[in-house]
């Protein structure tokens, strides 16, 4: 293949993805640019292949050249809850490579720092926070992983997010045969750091009433 061929190929994917992609983040669209140019060369696996067709050649061996559009449908919003939990298990389950398993990971990291920073109201339904971190969990990495930019989102729309879960608790599609890890996000939003960013900083951010509600149901 010439560099022409690859280029033209990049610039049809660009063009195809637009209307998929629209509102996400520069850090997700950069992140799924980086997950096609390290997982796949292949563009021919673009940009309107649905779901079944995707998983028939991950199913076949040919995982790393599916992950980029599997990771395209998901935080563009075209997949069920259950099917784009069904994903992040495949991911999660990869056998790859230092770089590779970054590029996944930074699309990951990408989206969840995106729904942290949407106001409560702005995510489409139904991938709310909650059911977003769900999803996310189902990767199988630390639950670290996602609190650490929680908790610098505390000052902000993350504090809503946070006082949401506990509130109205921690369940749904998403997290069918996670109690371990939705206990986790409980015990997590009990420590004394949170405890700590809530009242100093994350209650500005909340509604009349709604700090006292969570630190009762925390403390």
């Amino acid at each position: 293949m010439t560099d022409d061929a690859v280029t033209d190929d990049s610039v049809i994917h660009d063009a195809a993805t637009d209307d998929l992609l629209a509102g996400r983040s520069i850090g997700v669209r950069n992140g799924l640019q980086q997950a096609w140019q390290i997982l796949s060369s292949d563009y021919g696996l673009l940009p309107d292949l649905a779901l079944d067709a995707v998983l028939a050649r991950a199913d076949r061996g040919e995982l790393a050249t599916a992950t980029p559009r599997l990771l395209e449908l998901m935080v563009g919003e075209q997949l069920s809850v259950v099917s784009a939990v069904d994903v992040m298990v495949r991911l999660g389950g990869g056998s790859w490579s230092d770089g590779q398993r970054r590029a996944i990971e930074d699309v990951l990291d990408a989206w969840w720092l995106e729904t942290l920073m949407a106001s409560p109201g702005e995510h489409r339904q139904p991938l709310t926070p909650d059911t977003v971190l769900g999803i996310l969990v189902s990767y199988g990495a630390p639950m670290v992983r996602w609190f650490e930019p929680w908790l610098a989102e505390l000052d902000g729309p993350g504090a809503a997010h946070l006082a949401t879960m506990v509130i109205d608790g921690v369940d749904g599609p998403a997290w069918e045969g996670k109690a371990d890890e939705a206990s986790q996000v409980l015990g997590w939003a009990r420590s004394d750091t949170v405890l700590n960013g809530l009242v100093l900083i994350g209650g500005t951010h909340l509604d009349d009433g709604v700090l006292g509600e969570v630190l009762d149901r925390l403390v």
